[in-house]
């Protein structure tokens, strides 16, 4: 099957919304921080190295907070890359991913999938890191700028990427 490219409907774009608003509690309950509304990638990987300390084992709340972190690293690449949320179908089903570039690259990241990947290897402090990576890979497609660094990245308001940081 060929890969499939479809834009969000206004029920998506809703549920990215709860996502951010949830990683919003998340960073402010767990580190104090985004109670103005605003989350950093600093805030995301506070919150998400204090919630991995606290080793939970229920899968609903794994689950819900993997979500919270993924969709708000994600908004983050829309936002500081201009990167566009999609929903992607392949051969293995479809998910929420964003996506850049068409034709010059095809930058096709899933967010949540990064995260979830993450959280199996109990690995923290990933967020900064690999934004400044994404940052630099996309400015190589686009021409040669190297993208803004993890540091000047916005807050999120209310092809090769995708089996490095993918479904795999």
């Amino acid at each position: 099957m060929k890969q499939k490219i479809e834009q969000l409907s206004a029920k998506e774009h809703e549920w990215i919304e709860s996502q951010l608003n949830g990683a919003r509690k998340l960073a402010e309950i767990l580190v104090g921080e985004a109670s103005d509304g605003l989350l950093t990638l600093s805030s995301l990987d506070k919150a998400f190295a204090a919630w991995m300390s606290g080793n939970e084992k229920d899968p609903d709340i794994i689950n819900v907070v993997i979500n919270h972190v993924g969709i708000a690293f994600g908004q983050l690449l829309v936002d500081g890359l201009g990167l566009s949320w999609v929903i992607a179908t392949d051969e293995r089903g479809s998910d929420l991913a964003v996506y850049g570039l068409p034709g010059k690259g095809d930058v096709l990241i899933y967010p949540a999938n990064f995260v979830a990947k993450r959280w199996e290897r109990g690995e923290t402090q990933f967020l900064e890191k690999s934004y400044q990576q994404f940052a630099n890979d996309v400015g190589k497609l686009r021409g040669g700028n190297t993208g803004e660094s993890a540091a000047s990245a916005p807050a999120a308001s209310k092809g090769f990427f995708t089996r490095w940081f993918g479904k795999a």
